[in-house]
């Protein structure tokens, strides 16, 4: 079956670590797969979309033009989701891989070795998945010893997953979380702190998840911290703020900062991981749509 062929039929099935569920009959996909025509490479959650089965939903998503999906929790059949995304083209844009959202891990030497095994076991997944990009967490900040010797730490356990990331070719993305309002006490917060810890460890495959929403709540001035920093950028997640619903739903210009990213030539991909403001997914896409330069 071709990237257009699948009729979806069947309800939504409520899925792992998105922000909503789809509660939508599936529709007809679009017929000119309008995903294609983007500047960036965008990736959409696979719980977003309806089938009875992982391989149902990559047909959805690619039928619309996406060249990947993401799915940070995946699990399940993993080589017939393999062989179906080859066969449309599809990559699974990122995944879990070091670390949480927590007390401990990155912050904590004594829990160092845990997190390198994490994450060989993640990468050794990743593979079977045609998955570049895994997710890095820094864990909470600690009360007990100072923000320097916290940032010391981390540096100290991405540089024991530098190596593994490099020799087995995948991207590890630390991603920076905002602490006001979704993750109180999550250690790693700002683009500036995340430069500082990616100058020290070094590793062309160790960058920064940008999460979009996250950074506009923390610190904003968006637009310069991408094009500044984009050499060490390796993933975006993109939902407005507030709501974290698609963009055009809140404050941030999502059609001046995708003009931005593509004017720097970012190769990676650009992943939405936002909630529906009609719990209709294909309302996003057409959302997100608008505000791509299609040109």
């Amino acid at each position: 079956m071709d990237r257009r062929g699948f009729l979806a039929s069947c309800a939504a099935v409520a899925g792992g670590a998105t922000l909503v569920k789809n509660v939508t009959v599936a529709a007809e996909p679009p017929p000119d797969e309008p995903f294609l025509k983007a500047k960036l490479r965008m990736s959409a959650p696979i719980d977003w979309f309806p089938g009875d089965s992982p391989e149902a939903k990559v047909e959805v998503a690619a039928a619309w033009g996406l060249p990947a999906y993401e799915w940070l929790g995946a699990s399940g059949d993993l080589e017939a989701l393999r062989k179906k995304a080859d066969s449309l083209g599809m990559e699974l844009s990122c995944t879990g891989g070091a670390g949480k959202i927590g007390p401990g891990t990155m912050v904590k030497v004594e829990d160092h070795d845990k997190v390198v095994e994490q994450f060989k076991e993640r990468v050794a997944f990743a593979k079977k998945v045609n998955c570049r990009h895994l997710v890095g967490l820094s864990g909470n900040e600690r009360t007990d010893i100072s923000h320097e010797e916290q940032m010391d730490n981390v540096i100290k356990c991405v540089k024991r997953l530098a190596p593994i990331a490099e020799d087995n070719q995948v991207i590890l993305v630390m991603e920076a979380l905002n602490p006001l309002v979704d993750h109180k006490g999550y250690f790693l917060t700002r683009t500036d702190q995340t430069m500082a810890i990616l100058k020290e460890v070094n590793s062309p495959n160790v960058k920064m998840l940008f999460d979009i929403y996250h950074q506009q709540i923390t610190e904003g001035n968006v637009i310069r911290n991408i094009t500044q920093n984009i050499d060490r950028i390796g993933h975006f997640h993109v939902a407005d703020n507030p709501g974290r619903k698609e963009p055009g739903t809140g404050e941030l210009n999502y059609k001046n900062i995708f003009k931005a990213i593509a004017g720097t030539g970012y190769k990676d991909f650009v992943a939405l991981e936002c909630g529906h403001s009609t719990k209709n997914y294909e309302d996003t896409l057409k959302a997100t749509l608008a505000c791509l330069d299609l040109a």
